[in-house]
């Protein structure tokens, strides 16, 4: 496949997916979270690390993931990323790292995290990243430093609301233009309907797009076995999946379908030691 090939490909994928050829953008991970639309702002894992990392204060034992993504069926649209967490008397920290493209483009992070809980109602997560992006010929390597920090609240024993903002500060990637990292909020809501089915709901914006409503739903079919749905609106997109739990090792497998660009399978490994 030609190097033109491919831009003219990625190019395709940022005009359908609303991404920014600038660069910093800040995706949901872990394919429980993909499964459910990337409704996952108010859930609690170890893929809090990158979906609002006030969830990280809720676990109670070292956990590592790793999660890749193919996107649209394309291995030079793919994105990886691992996340560790450990969690201390005072709280929780975790490192995590994540990376999107091929050799033309590409985009990596790399982010450091510390979460604590204030009683069993309130949890805190600030979470400082470095950013790189590359895009061939003449656009070259953008990096920068910013942070995000997200808000967990237990307002009862089965609702939970989140919030979560990044890159307040508005990074800036390069002085042409005044080129500047997005800023993205989100703000979403978890609800126990009973033991066995969870429903979430978020509005995800970024200031510079429409906002993206969002919303999924996941029922534990037997102990080992729990099964998800979800939808989202900008860009509009299905996405279904599984998540498996044998003894400390959790799979989960999902896949959205965006309905220009088609399916993005997604796959998560969890290990909780």
């Amino acid at each position: 496949m030609s190097k033109h090939y491919l831009f003219a490909l990625t190019f395709l994928f940022f005009i359908f997916s609303r991404e920014s050829f600038a660069g910093g953008e800040n995706r949901p991970s872990g394919a429980r979270s993909a499964a459910m639309g990337t409704s996952s702002v108010a859930l609690s894992d170890v893929w809090s690390a990158f979906n609002n990392q006030a969830g990280l204060a809720r676990l109670t034992v070292p956990v590592a993931g790793v999660y890749y993504e193919n996107r649209f069926l394309l291995k030079d649209l793919g994105y990886k990323a691992g996340v560790f967490a450990l969690p201390l008397n005072q709280g929780t920290v975790a490192l995590s790292f994540s990376h999107f493209g091929y050799q033309a483009y590409n985009e990596s992070k790399i982010g450091l995290a510390y979460a604590r809980g204030f009683g069993k109602y309130i949890a805190f997560g600030l979470q400082l990243d470095y950013n790189m992006a590359r895009l061939a010929e003449s656009y070259g390597n953008r990096n920068f430093i910013t942070f995000e920090a997200g808000l967990l609240a237990n307002v009862t024993s089965q609702l939970a609301i989140g919030v979560h903002v990044y890159n307040p500060i508005q990074a800036k990637l390069s002085e042409f233009n005044d080129e500047r990292a997005p800023v993205i909020f989100r703000f979403g809501t978890t609800y126990d309907i009973s033991e066995n089915i969870i429903i979430t709901a978020e509005t995800e914006k970024d200031i510079n797009h429409t906002a993206n409503i969002k919303a999924g739903v996941e029922y534990k079919l037997i102990p080992q076995i729990h099964v998800r749905g979800g939808i989202s609106t900008n860009p509009a997109s299905n996405s279904f999946g599984v998540g498996i739990f044998m003894g400390n090792f959790n799979i989960d497998i999902s896949s959205s379908y965006h309905y220009v660009l088609g399916f993005s399978p997604q796959a998560s490994l969890n290990y909780k030691f």
